[in-house]
């Protein structure tokens, strides 16, 4: 795919970030107090040497300053608007030298008090209030007044106002190693801010934004890996600020929380006068006859879809579809969508905007949103779309030799917080490239360029479903092709079921007020995945997955590398790609499914092997011993699966023990001194009595075959009985 990635991106965010309807700073005139504006900005002149220092520090940072004129601003409020309610809200746009970062860091109700020369901004939202009495308001930032602006002073009605300079406040940062890493945000570094200054003043009716250039340092380096400077830490950072007038939609009506967690909930709130905590799901405002909330596409996504390899495909259309297909679950048009034209950017706290990173090494998407913390109301969202989702899909992808697959490595994300708050993307969605799918072909009755749109379409749904309050759902491949869209899907699944489905529908329902009823379909979300066999990421359709996908997905492979077609080498990536959620169900599934699915890790690996089957296949012995040596690796000792706990049913539990208690007698004299060695550390890390009978029994046996050893063999064995000497006594901890 030819493009050049550097120049999209640049041309997009040079449209994005245009000045459009917003009142310039440079514009505004003498008179413009007198028209009553809660919020006007005065002209701040920057000079050239100012200018000049700007920007070589921002160079030094890989950022380039994007306002080449110096403009600078302070900010007038109307004094009798101070006490008001407000939502202040700060978005990151920009993070150098990591580019494109784009997501809130958080809405805040706050109002204002003037206050021995500064102006104070209170937290003021009502969570906190634990009785008609105390409902504290807490200081989160100070802004000095200005009182030397000879040009505010001279203004008609400038003592109607006060005036501070919007880049001076506290400016409390901490930043992350990674925005995807489910991290304390107690571990972010704090970051002292050296450079901070605003630009891009826009006015509307119910208050501004305006954009904050900031460049920062820590004396520490972010993460443990050593992949950033030892001494500081050094970035700048583009962040886009709103400060609107408090308002609530009036048909906006709260949700009773499920039990079940099909929904995110608000943050925590005191319900006054009783002690009591509770949290709400999270929801627009939306009714029947609303004005359509507006989503904006990147203009990048049309530039994209131009490129000829992707066969024509029209992806602004399918992304539209996307956005756009979820009025038919409401029953009416909640929301609209429409190319950006470039007079709006992402980082306005008023604006729902799909964006599109053109780097193709960005294989993945997140949604994110905006939200009243008084209510739980959603006030806006944006879709961030890595360029690694738009490839190609062949025409017919039937056939072809089945390859062990090489998923990318996840990347890592840097982000900022913002007033301590802890940046959480609603869903972060890997592309293709970064799953193990061996499934069957996607969809071989469709061309290319259907697929492509259609996988697209399936992708926006489920990310704007995140905006709409619904968690993930992925039990919605037991209802092929899909019951939910907010499935991580399969791509075949995903090209068949580009649009909500059952489950979609019956979970927006009940969240907007249209029925009482709760979702009846199999549902569960990210915190199963650790708990429930059947709840599993990127999995083919069916409703008996174990039968029909893990087990024999799993046998190929494992079938494969016995045959002597992988290495034994590949053992440990076999298991983790393909065995995981099968030892999940022999970990955690009814009795049948623990006993087929322990039954299958160790088909064909299983000691002793016969001398007939290591006879007639060379390579048998050494792969076996391998595979065995992985899976017990990965069920007791070096554990990657989502669900980690030790096996619940004892037949199992009991199989577990006794076979590895053949691969230590090494019957078939293939098993290696290396993995008997692991088979004893791992029946020591079981604690259970079957494990410590298997130590037992096992070290009569080995001890009895002393007398017939060579001294080397002997020697090993006596350290491998040595071994169980340590683990069993004391065995249980």
């Amino acid at each position: 795919m030819k493009r050049t990635l550097a120049s999209l991106w640049l041309s997009a965010a040079a449209a994005l970030v245009s000045a459009g309807a917003g009142c310039a700073t440079g514009d505004t005139p003498d008179d413009s107090l007198l028209a009553g504006d809660v919020l006007v900005s005065v002209p701040r002149e920057v000079d050239a040497k100012i200018a000049t220092a700007r920007s070589a520090t921002l160079a030094s940072r890989g950022a380039a300053q994007s306002s080449s004129r110096g403009e600078d601003f302070y900010l007038a409020i109307r004094r009798s608007a101070l006490e008001s309610q407000w939502f202040l809200s700060m978005y990151l746009k920009e993070l150098s030298p990591y580019g494109p970062n784009p997501g809130t860091l958080g809405t805040k109700v706050i109002r204002f008090r003037e206050q021995n020369g500064k102006l104070f901004v209170f937290d003021a939202d009502n969570r906190r209030a634990t009785s008609d009495v105390f409902s504290p308001d807490l200081i989160i930032d100070a802004f000095p007044i200005v009182n030397n602006s000879g040009r505010f002073n001279s203004m008609p009605g400038s003592g109607g106002y006060i005036l501070i300079d919007p880049a001076a406040g506290l400016n409390r940062f901490s930043a992350l190693a990674d925005l995807f890493a489910a991290g304390d945000p107690a571990s972010a570094v704090r970051l002292e801010t050296e450079l901070s200054f605003v630009q891009k003043f826009k006015r509307f009716n119910d208050g501004a934004s305006f954009e904050q250039i900031i460049t920062t340092y820590a004396e520490t380096p972010i993460g443990s890996d050593g992949d950033v400077e030892g001494n500081e830490f050094r970035l700048a950072a583009t962040l886009g600020i709103s400060l609107r007038q408090y308002s609530e939609t009036p048909e906006f009506a709260p949700v009773a929380a499920p039990r079940a967690t099909h929904y995110f909930l608000s943050e925590p709130y005191n319900i006054p006068n009783t002690g009591d905590v509770a949290q709400d799901p999270v929801h627009w405002g939306f009714h029947p006859g609303m004005e359509p909330v507006k989503w904006l596409i990147s203009p990048v996504l049309a530039q994209i879809a131009a490129d000829p390899a992707l066969g024509g495909a029209d992806l602004v259309a399918a992304a539209k579809a996307g956005i756009e297909s979820w009025n038919a679950v409401l029953g009416y048009t909640a929301l609209s969508a429409e190319l950006a034209t470039g007079d709006e950017s992402f980082a306005e706290d008023r604006v729902n905007y799909l964006i599109v990173d053109p780097d193709l090494s960005k294989g993945y998407a997140y949604a994110d949103w905006r939200t009243n913390p008084n209510t739980g109301e959603i006030r806006g969202a944006s879709v961030y779309f890595g360029g690694g989702f738009f490839s190609p899909f062949e025409d017919d992808e039937e056939g072809g030799e089945q390859k062990m697959p090489a998923p990318k490595a996840k990347q890592r994300v840097r982000t900022l917080q913002w007033q301590g708050q802890h940046r959480d993307p609603l869903c972060v969605m890997w592309g293709r490239d970064y799953q193990t799918q061996v499934g069957p072909p996607a969809n071989a009755s469709l061309t290319g360029k259907q697929k492509l749109e259609r996988y697209i379409q399936h992708v926006v749904a489920h990310e704007i479903g995140h905006t709409l309050g619904l968690r993930h759902n992925f039990k919605g491949s037991l209802r092929p092709p899909t019951s939910s869209i907010m499935e991580y899907n399969a791509s075949a699944a995903a090209i068949a079921q580009p649009t909500p489905g059952e489950y979609d529908a019956q979970a927006i329902k009940y969240l907007y007020g249209q029925t009482t009823a709760l979702p009846n379909l199999p549902f569960c979300t990210d915190e199963q995945t650790l708990t429930d066999p059947n709840c599993v990421r990127f999995d083919d359709p069916t409703p008996t997955p174990l039968a029909d996908y893990q087990i024999p997905t799993y046998s190929l492979f494992s079938g494969l590398m016995l045959d002597g077609f992988f290495s034994p080498s590949v053992a440990p990536l076999i298991v983790q790609f393909f065995g995981t959620e099968v030892l999940a169900y022999a970990r955690r599934g009814t009795a049948a499914e623990a006993a087929a699915a322990w039954t299958a890790m160790l088909d064909g690996a299983r000691a002793p092997l016969s001398a007939e089957a290591l006879a007639a296949n060379p390579a048998l012995g050494a792969a076996a011993n391998a595979l065995s040596a992985a899976v017990y690796d990965e069920l007791y000792l070096n554990i990657t699966g989502a669900i980690s706990s030790f096996p619940n049913n004892a037949a199992v539990a009991s199989a577990m023990a006794t076979d590895a208690k053949n691969i230590l007698l090494n019957g078939d004299r293939v098993r290696t001194f290396a993995t008997r060695r692991l088979i004893v550390d791992a029946l020591k890390k079981a604690q259970n009595s079957f494990a410590f009978l298997a130590l037992n029994e096992a070290r009569s046996a080995i001890a009895g075959t002393l007398p017939g050893l060579t001294p080397t063999e002997r020697a090993l064995t006596e350290e491998l009985l040595s071994r169980i000497d340590r683990a069993i006594t004391p065995y249980f901890q």
